[in-house]
């Protein structure tokens, strides 16, 4: 296979005798080249004990294939050649959460304050467990124990303190933590993303616990951090069968390592998608006249750029938009022009050189239900109301880019069907209807 070419072709490389093993001292060269760095004795030794399975002091070319198959191997394969995977830079974002006071060190109090609250979002998720989401999707059992967050905090806090300090340094963190993601078998390049999103999103859990009231929104947002938190906690810290195929159902059941880091806030006051539809028919359009007619859509989606860095703050937030004129022929068959891209600034709108690049980062950012969100809120002009003609709008949009299919679009329209239905026959409103007056009334 192309990859076994690959992996020949790289061992040879490093094969400089063509003897069949790669030497520590070739092994050195080949770490500080991957990474692209200088590498410690200690990392070297940790190489060699992932690879050398029979403890000769070489690595051969099956314990070399071997290695890069390992789930939490310190190099592995990748697209474009092999890649060192570095678990410290990964660890890092969660040990500086764990670490409230930043001043280095992680107490007792601050370690089992963290543990506590992932072990509760373990118990707090939402109403389906995902044992059950697993036995519904897959028709078997599937384990979702996390032996990690299974033990007292506090014993766990004493077995991390090598030293005996009273404190947990990096270092001890980081051996704790990798001899569990080991034990668990996540592959690194899923670890890579999947660490410091569980660390971002513990760190809003410290940041809800600052707000001395919450509202029926904020709570909403609080359980999506907990079944966040608890869905990442199984991802990273279970135990997975063996191999890399065993633990694929609970991937494909927990999503994608992937983390979408875009999040919505409020928008700036004076943001109004009608003055920027008139602007586009105005400068943009070719349809005579600037009016939109029923064969006319304009497929406009409004969104936040992302906030990267150190800078969270909403209001310093650019606001993003896109609009794609679709004209419907004669003939049934939609036309659609190529997208046209603004930015918000100075309360107005404008088409800027940098918005296409902005709007695309940001977007990519975005998480599915986000996306459609931003749709939702654009139909509507930011309000909180739609009516159902203008909510198949944005559901045929969001089937053209993607967010949803036809089949979801499907299923929400039965589901409403039968929910206003009900909600009819309990008003006694269909009694004494024919069948086409009741699905008139229903429509």
């Amino acid at each position: 296979s192309p990859t076994a070419n690959k992996t020949k072709e790289i061992f040879q490389r490093w094969d400089v005798h063509g003897t069949g093993v790669i030497t520590r001292k070739r092994l050195t060269e080949l770490l500080t080249a991957v990474a692209g760095k200088s590498v410690t004795e200690e990392e070297i030794e940790r190489c060699i004990a992932e690879a050398d399975k029979n403890k000769n002091g070489i690595i051969e070319y099956n314990e070399f294939i071997e290695w890069l198959q390992q789930p939490m191997g310190t190099v592995r394969m990748g697209s474009q050649g092999l890649e060192y995977f570095d678990l410290e830079a990964c660890v890092r974002p969660l040990y500086d959460v764990y670490d409230q006071d930043g001043d280095g060190l992680v107490s007792m109090e601050e370690f089992i304050g963290c543990q506590t609250i992932l072990q509760n979002s373990l118990g707090l998720k939402s109403k389906v467990s995902l044992e059950e989401q697993f036995k519904k999707e897959f028709g078997k059992e599937g384990t979702t124990s996390v032996p990690l967050l299974e033990d007292d905090a506090k014993r766990v806090f004493v077995q991390v303190d090598q030293d005996k300090s009273r404190s947990i340094t990096f270092k001890e963190f980081l051996e704790w933590q990798r001899e569990q993601l080991v034990a668990a078998k996540t592959p690194s390049k899923e670890l890579e993303e999947l660490l410091p999103a569980l660390a971002r999103q513990l760190k809003r859990v410290f940041k809800f616990e600052e707000e001395e009231e919450m509202n029926a929104c904020d709570s909403r947002v609080l359980q999506r951090i907990v079944d966040n938190l608890a869905k990442f906690c199984v991802q990273i810290w279970s135990e997975k069968e063996g191999e890399k195929q065993k633990a694929k159902p609970m991937l494909a059941l927990t999503g994608k390592a992937r983390h979408y880091t875009n999040r919505w806030s409020e928008p700036p006051v004076g943001l109004n998608t009608k003055k920027l539809k008139a602007k586009y028919l105005a400068t943009e359009s070719c349809v005579v006249g600037g009016k939109l007619h029923e064969n006319l859509d304009l497929d406009l989606m409004v969104i936040p750029e992302l906030l990267e860095g150190e800078d969270e703050n909403p209001r310093n937030r650019v606001w993003l938009a896109q609009i794609i004129q679709k004209v419907t022929m004669k003939d049934g068959k939609v036309r659609s022009d190529d997208p046209v891209y603004y930015e918000f600034v100075s309360l107005s709108w404008n088409k800027t050189a940098d918005a296409v690049f902005k709007f695309h980062k940001s977007y990519d950012a975005m998480p599915p239900e986000l996306r459609m969100f931003s749709l939702l809120k654009a139909e509507c002009d930011f309000s909180s109301r739609l009516n159902w003609p203008q909510l198949q709008r944005v559901f045929n949009r969001s089937k053209s880019h993607g967010i949803v299919t036809a089949a979801q679009h499907m299923e929400y329209n039965q589901a409403m069907e039968l929910r206003v239905t009900k909600a009819l026959k309990e008003e006694d409103l269909l009694t004494g209807l024919s069948k086409e007056e009741a699905e008139k009334k229903t429509e």
